[in-house]
């Protein structure tokens, strides 16, 4: 009819199907019927074949467990988890194939159910045949659960497997090292995939350096981002907040200052402002670096204070301010660049940072003994005096305390005002 030819492909399908089961009669019927949706990927249609199906059985268990598992993978296929497992659970109890455990802790994972999951792939790899083909797509489960030592063990059997067995694991089970906190492990095997000519060296070296910062080994993680820029990793400005960080902990300012000006630069021309971050892809079971937005306000505060400690102080009083324009721009950047402005003779500049420090509770006292220089050299004598005051009653550092005495004394005295 004219309805019906002016349906298209898929809608013709299932108005075929609608009529095919109010014909259909027999167990063989609504098998053909089941058959032919799904492999027009008709899931609605098939799941009411196979109920069909189901009723008119007249067979044994380990078949009627067959139609209950093709149920369960059906929903599975419309990823309706939760029904995918009732119907699974009940295929199982009365066929047990190790395929559909194996679907089942796919399932099991998506419901967050992780010690359901490591049960089934662990039964799946103890009674099926070809667990060790399989193996490399089930490592995931593991991993994604976070017992990274069964996966490098599995690694390990696969390394050692000559029909199996890829360089690429070697990489693999490093990452699983990483996450374990064996770091010369997974340094041992990150250099054996390099060895055996590894495309992605340079990701390895990205994984050495998160795992070693993860250790609080700042430098050796320095050097490993250094390593993945040396061998062309792919988005080098991705690297830069991290190299930048190792460096100011570590105590290399002026590298800190080097990179972090770089990556400050690209970041304010729009070409930079991402960082790497490192997971397993599910899908391929492949190392993948992804990109992450860079905490531009951190880079900016740490390439100022690396500046600071170089004595640069009109670079850091740049790099400060970049911070404090920055959406998470944090208050310590206005006591730093107050602090560098007074250095600079910048007095009202200087006062307003300070102003703003004291304001938000960041370094009150050494804020205050700044203003209070910053005050003196403006000519403000009884603020100044005000400020010396409340450091001399409420400081705690000695120094800053002598410091102020003697700042006191000399506007007491009435003489001239000026920095020491």
């Amino acid at each position: 009819n004219d309805e019906y030819a002016n349906l298209g492909r898929i809608g013709r399908m299932s108005r075929y199907m609608q009529d095919y089961l109010t014909v259909a009669r027999d167990y063989e019927d609504y098998e053909l019927g089941a058959a032919i949706a799904i492999s027009k990927e008709n899931y609605d249609d098939a799941l009411v074949c196979t109920d069909q199906s189901i009723a008119c059985y007249e067979g044994g268990e380990e078949g009627l467990g067959d139609l209950y598992l093709r149920k369960g993978y059906l929903y599975t296929l419309m990823e309706e988890y939760s029904d995918a497992e009732n119907w699974l659970d009940r295929g199982i109890a009365l066929h047990a194939a190790p395929e559909a455990r194996l679907t089942r802790a796919q399932v099991r994972l998506s419901l967050g159910d992780t010690q359901g999951a490591l049960d089934d792939v662990k039964s799946y790899i103890d009674t099926a045949e070809n667990a060790m083909e399989l193996l490399p797509n089930l490592i995931n489960i593991y991993e994604a659960t976070g017992d990274f030592q069964t996966a490098a063990d599995y690694y390990t059997l696969l390394l050692n497997d000559e029909t199996y067995r890829s360089d690429d694991y070697y990489l693999n089970r490093a990452y699983c090292y990483t996450n374990l906190g064996q770091m010369e492990l997974a340094e041992a095997d990150c250099e054996r995939y390099a060895a055996a000519g590894g495309a992605d060296a340079a990701t390895a070296d990205v994984m050495m350096g998160i795992g070693w910062m993860r250790q609080s080994e700042y430098a050796r993680a320095d050097e490993a981002f250094l390593s993945a820029l040396a061998r062309g990793y792919e988005n080098p400005e991705a690297l830069n907040y991290y190299i930048v960080l190792c460096s100011y902990i570590s105590e290399d300012y002026a590298r800190a200052c080097e990179y972090g000006d770089r990556a400050v630069q690209a970041i304010l021309s729009g070409e930079g402002g991402q960082t790497a971050d490192l997971r397993l892809e599910e899908a391929t079971g492949k190392l993948k670096v992804t990109l992450a937005k860079t905490d531009v306000s951190s880079l900016c505060l740490m390439t100022g204070a690396a500046h600071v400690q170089m004595g640069d102080y009109d670079s850091a009083i740049d790099s400060l301010t970049a911070c404090l324009k920055t959406d998470g721009g944090t208050v310590f950047a206005n006591y730093l660049r107050g602090s560098c402005l007074l250095t600079a003779e910048r007095y009202e500049e200087a006062l307003a940072d300070f102003d703003a420090a004291i304001a938000a509770g960041e370094e009150v006292e050494k804020s205050t003994y700044g203003r209070g220089i910053c005050r003196m050299q403006l000519g403000d004598r009884e603020g100044a005096l005000e400020d010396f005051d409340w450091v001399m009653l409420h400081g705690e550092d000695k120094e800053l305390f002598d410091a102020t005495f003697q700042m006191m004394e000399r506007l007491l005295r009435g003489e001239p005002t000026e920095t020491e």
